[in-house]
């Protein structure tokens, strides 16, 4: 997106994406199409997405919205270009999170190149809610995998019910690389969001 030596969908639409067979290592591995494999950089999005926060907006009638933060923004499509679902000329109002019952247990994970400013390679926001040593519920989400923050939804589901253990944990981490398609320079990714998934786990835990 940045070298505007190079082609790119999101930049000028219908020019082609260099990453897609070029470089693609810090690329998606989840949620990508023919049209642009770019990742969201933002860390803070990520632990929105987890939290179930909404968007508060007004269009240009004046009309409220409010719609689910993991609907605001967007896969790529046929459409890079178009990172969010925000109306024409609509003015964002609040982000806003309800009361949740994640306080005890949470942990961020960002995976990068160096430990100075650099976007995440994999980023995890992860969150329990435990009553008598059972997972009550789980919340999962990722950056640096694809076109938005991404839920893990079944490796959420599968931790219901179950006791916070690195067993169960490692379980998740496993269903939610299963679907995973990384690209010709990041398999490597698979490897590190499986790793970076069990970690904040159990840092929910034990921080």
């Amino acid at each position: 997106f940045y070298d505007t030596s190079t082609p790119c969908n999101k930049r000028k639409p219908g020019s082609g994406c260099s990453a897609l067979e070029g470089n693609n290592r810090i690329s998606a591995i989840v949620g990508y199409s023919e049209h642009c494999v770019a990742v969201h950089p933002s860390d803070l999005c990520v632990g929105l997405a987890a939290l179930d926060a909404s968007v508060r907006v007004q269009d240009t009638n004046g009309k409220m919205i409010t719609m689910p933060f993991k609907d605001f923004h967007r896969l790529p499509g046929m459409t890079p270009e178009r990172d969010n679902n925000l109306p024409a000329n609509a003015l964002i109002l609040s982000i806003d999170l309800a009361n949740n019952p994640f306080s005890k247990n949470y942990a961020y994970l960002k995976l990068r190149d160096r430990d100075s400013y650099a976007f995440a390679l994999i980023s995890v926001a992860a969150a329990l809610h435990i009553e008598s040593n059972k997972i009550v519920q789980a919340r999962l989400a990722s950056g640096g995998v694809a076109h938005k923050p991404w839920r893990w939804s079944d490796a959420e589901q599968s931790l219901t019910g179950k006791a916070p253990t690195m067993e169960n944990f490692i379980n998740a981490a496993m269903i939610a690389v299963k679907d995973v398609k990384p690209l010709s320079q990041n398999e490597y990714k698979k490897t590190l969001l499986k790793g970076a998934i069990q970690t904040a786990l159990q840092n929910c835990i034990t921080n």
